[in-house]
């Protein structure tokens, strides 16, 4: 029964209208001659940084590590993005990402580029706060076919 709650779960993470919409945008930007994988990922940072620029609002007035994590948790509730976990240890930000609905856009198996999406997204909002240039966002893992990423923003 847990495997069927798992699909259920999972396929409620995406519009019907547009799932298969992404899908094929996915796919066609997987065949493209002329695209490898880094260019893709690099895409879907740039991506990534604009959704954060555009979501500035909801998350600029945090003081704190506890406060943005709060901010954005808000964010991620109301679009059903998941959650996120921020932790600061040894000079970099910890970043671990639950049930985001990467791999129910664009497909599990375009992970090893959509995933930019959350790099560029986070690199872009502790960005926002001032933080070096420097700090990039890194993916360390993901596991479950996306529905736990664990990123790393350091030097």
């Amino acid at each position: 029964m847990t495997y069927a709650l798992d699909d259920y779960f999972r396929s409620q993470q995406v519009s019907l209208q547009w799932s298969p919409v992404l899908r094929a945008f996915a796919l066609e930007l997987r065949t493209q001659a002329d695209v490898d994988v880094e260019a893709l990922r690099q895409f879907f940072v740039r991506i990534g940084v604009r959704f954060a620029q555009d979501m500035e609002s909801q998350f600029q007035g945090s003081q704190t590590l506890a406060e943005l994590t709060n901010a954005l948790n808000d964010l991620w509730n109301r679009t059903n993005w998941g959650w996120v976990e921020l932790t600061e240890a040894n000079g970099s930000i910890e970043i671990e990402h639950r049930y985001a609905p990467i791999a129910e856009s664009f497909g599990g198996e375009m992970l090893d580029w959509s995933l930019g999406l959350l790099e560029g997204f986070y690199q872009a909002v502790f960005h926002s706060f001032g933080l070096s240039e420097k700090m990039v966002a890194r993916l360390v893992t993901q596991q479950n076919d996306g529905q736990y990423i664990h990123l790393r923003l350091a030097p």
